[in-house]
């Protein structure tokens, strides 16, 4: 196991862009992504690729997801990615492990800010490591997904 600041496995750590209201509609092609997930549909995307995303304000602040795909990602969110020391979906689920909540500036609202974030520091096993535990949890992810969409549907 290594030890690093977040910094340094990340070829990406920012805060996606504010977008207007009138912007966002229910038949967009692609998703707007919030600190809290999807937060509405728009027909442009500022994001493509695999990332960990972070929330970045408000209650529920240090919440992580793993995202895959095309989005338009707002503000609210920090978005992760990994350089080649890490991969990205584990260190999606490493992140949602480490109460990042906790370090929230507080105010009235609570925020997390990219240098507060940059500078966490992870413990991450061999790369091949990395990618075999991603393998085995997102298994189970898919499969808690698919029995959550079955029960849906008794």
């Amino acid at each position: 196991m290594t030890v690093f600041q977040l910094a340094d496995v990340c070829s990406r750590l920012s805060s996606g862009k504010g977008i207007h209201a009138n912007e966002l509609s229910a038949n967009g092609k692609y998703p707007v992504i919030g600190g809290n997930g999807e937060r509405g549909r728009t027909s442009t995307f500022n994001f493509d690729g695999e990332c960990a995303v972070i929330g970045r304000q408000g209650a529920n602040c240090g919440n992580v997801r793993f995202f895959e795909g095309r989005a338009y990602m707002t503000e609210h969110a920090v978005i992760v990615q990994a350089n080649n020391k890490a991969d990205t979906q584990y260190l999606a689920y490493l992140l949602s492990t480490m109460h990042l909540g906790n370090l929230s500036a507080q105010s009235a609202q609570p925020g997390l800010s990219v240098k507060t974030l940059s500078k966490q520091v992870v413990l991450l096993p061999t790369l091949a490591i990395q990618k075999q535990c991603s393998k085995i949890l997102s298994t189970f992810d898919q499969e808690i997904n698919n029995l959550t969409l079955t029960n849906g549907h008794l």
